[in-house]
């Protein structure tokens, strides 16, 4: 029995939990979100963003290496050779030699010197050693490294951090492309609710034979073209929301509801922009990479041990297998460094001039940039003024038509016209507020506020 009923459980089980997996997207597609919230997603979510932690263990390692310089250095060698010449020396020794000596008078001894054995090399040599390195002092190249791997990886994190940035300026442009569909989808409900309380009083009024029955064709028309409209729009929504959620890795659709940006005051302050930090880093670097050729052109002390065994050790003349030891101290000065270390400094200072000189352009750039967006933010809030006044003036403009056309003064088609051009008057302040919005928020981008 607990067989049988071990399959349906699991069964009941697993379409619970896909149940509940489809509750969640649900609740993900129908939720309300805002463009920071897009924004902020798409950041985390962005493929480069990995390389965040990359930069990180890269610089674990790295200043683990650094730091392995003051760890002994061990070394295995073994060498067996063959000379063309033998090491000898070459000695003449007579054969005899007067002795003087002073007994009462002068008297030479002859004396016979006997041979004597000369040593000599041999031609073949073989040796095995291990040598140990323990540097006591590198000349600062320690500190100097570790403060240039730093500074590297640092411009490199500021580099990423500068390229994501621009993810926010797509993000912005898809959802207030969005916001611009949907503020058009609304105008054509309005439009359609219009044109069908018309088509009503059309027939109403063709029953009783005062219009013509082409005047419900005209209207058809109208509607045909909206809903036409209406297809074009729905087709771009479903293209930017498809973007949009790759961009943020969320399900969206057309139940997701976007919250238009709040207006806000935008104070004149510092520039706030990743490319700033960026060129500032660069900056940081150059001034370490400066200190670095500065310690290497320092001299390096250490320590140094040899211990082998082979034939010939350290005697050269001896034929026979021995071990030796050899230990010091070491010191070594490289100086043709030294012949380009004032020239490799001015090239620093250079370099890190023409960073400053970018700088000052972007800062520069991005002020020209912000000047024309308060520029047209002020026109924007002066025709958005001026269009709610071609609003009311539409909308009366229409009621007024349709009274006409009611009273047979007026035209279907000139009814029509009315009709669209009140429309198009709502659309338009419509749009325009969203284009408001989103000028003060292209703004905001430009100053990394």
């Amino acid at each position: 029995m607990r067989k049988r009923m071990f399959p349906f459980v699991c069964i009941v089980l697993l379409s619970v939990s896909l149940r509940g997996q489809e509750v969640v997207k649900d609740s993900l597609r129908e939720k309300s979100i805002s463009i920071e919230e897009c924004q902020q997603w798409a950041m985390e979510n962005y493929p480069a963003i990995k390389q965040h932690d990359l930069l990180e263990k890269a610089k674990e390692y790295t200043l683990s290496n650094i730091a392995r310089v003051y760890r002994p250095e061990f070394g295995l060698s073994g060498v067996a050779s063959w000379q063309s010449e033998r090491m000898e020396l070459d000695l003449k020794m007579p054969e005899k030699v007067n002795i003087s000596m002073d007994l009462n008078g002068p008297v030479n001894i002859p004396v016979s010197i006997p041979e004597m054995s000369i040593p000599v090399s041999d031609r073949d040599r073989y040796n095995m050693s291990l040598s140990l390195k323990q540097a006591l002092w590198t000349g600062g190249r320690v500190k100097a490294g570790k403060e240039a791997a730093k500074r590297e990886i640092d411009m490199m994190h500021a580099g990423l951090d500068a390229q994501l940035y621009e993810i926010k300026d797509k993000v912005k442009e898809l959802y207030f492309g969005l916001l611009m569909i949907e503020g058009k989808e609304k105008q054509l409900d309005r439009a359609d609710e219009i044109l069908d309380s018309l088509r009503v009083r059309a027939e109403v009024a063709l029953k009783e034979g005062v219009v013509y029955e082409t005047d419900l064709d005209v209207i058809e028309v109208e509607r045909i073209k909206y809903r036409q409209l209406r297809m074009e729009l729905e087709a771009k929504r479903e293209a930017c929301l498809g973007v949009l959620s790759m961009l943020i890795r969320r399900p969206l659709s057309k139940e997701t509801r976007l919250q238009m940006p709040l207006e806000v005051e935008l104070e004149k302050g510092e520039i706030k922009r990743p490319e700033l930090k960026y060129l500032d880093s660069k900056i940081k670097r150059l001034e370490a990479d400066l200190k670095m050729q500065n310690a290497e052109n320092m001299p390096k002390l250490g320590l140094f041990a040899t211990g082998g065994y082979g034939k010939s050790g350290l005697n050269t003349f001896d034929r026979d297998f021995k071990p030796y030891f050899i230990g010091g101290v070491m010191l070594s000065w490289n100086f043709g460094k030294l012949n380009t270390l004032k020239n490799d400094r001015k090239l620093k200072q250079i370099q890190q001039e023409s960073v400053r000189v970018e700088q000052e352009s972007f800062i520069f750039n991005t002020r020209m940039e912000a000047l024309m967006q308060d520029s047209e933010i002020r026109k924007l809030r002066e025709m958005v003024e001026s269009d709610e006044r071609v609003v009311d003036l539409r909308e009366a403009i229409r009621q007024a038509s349709e009274v006409k056309y009611a009273n047979g003064v007026y035209t279907i088609s000139e009814l029509i016209t009315d009709v669209n051009q009140a429309l198009i008057a709502q659309q338009e302040k419509l749009l325009r507020e969203v284009e408001l919005k989103m000028m003060i928020y292209s703004k905001k981008i430009t100053l990394g506020l």
